[in-house]
């Protein structure tokens, strides 16, 4: 049978509680009799009372079940971000690999997909590369101004 708790504060109490016998005996056997005594005194006969009390007046169980609750809605609202940001990007794959849109609109957009979204690149993106090695098999649509002979 299972003795754990799902309040915090009571936990705590049995930590504070637990962990003074081992401390005590630390403090004894390195630090000397009033060290230990000053342990067992501040853990046993203070804090573990001291908590107790407060678990009564203070509702630490709600506080950290919305504590938990905000974390989770945070993790999930970064998945759903992720997941949207996968989604966009996607979307613009296709489209440029459909033909609908040029190496240079691809580049503008995925910058600004990253811009606003903070997703990071991919390791098979290259974004420097993807013009000019598209241009050297005749799909680059970019004109470079001619210069006007001098």
């Amino acid at each position: 049978m299972s003795d754990e708790t799902d309040d915090p504060m009571e936990a705590l109490i049995g930590i504070v509680a637990v962990a003074t016998l081992p401390l005590t005996a630390l403090a004894g056997i390195f630090l000397g009799e009033a060290a230990a005594a000053t342990v067992a005194i501040t853990g046993w006969l203070f804090l573990v009372p001291v908590l107790a009390i407060l678990s009564d007046y203070v509702d630490i169980g709600e506080w950290w079940d919305s504590a938990r609750s905000t974390e989770k809605s945070i993790r999930e609202r970064d998945r759903e971000h992720a997941e949207t940001g996968d989604a966009a990007l996607q979307r613009l794959r296709d489209r440029y690999a459909a033909g609908e849109i040029d190496d240079v609109e691809f580049e503008r957009r995925l910058e600004r997909l990253l811009e606003t979204e903070d997703a990071e690149v991919p390791d098979h993106v290259d974004l420097n590369g993807t013009a000019e090695h598209d241009s050297r098999r005749g799909r680059g649509r970019e004109r470079t101004p001619e210069r006007e002979p001098e």
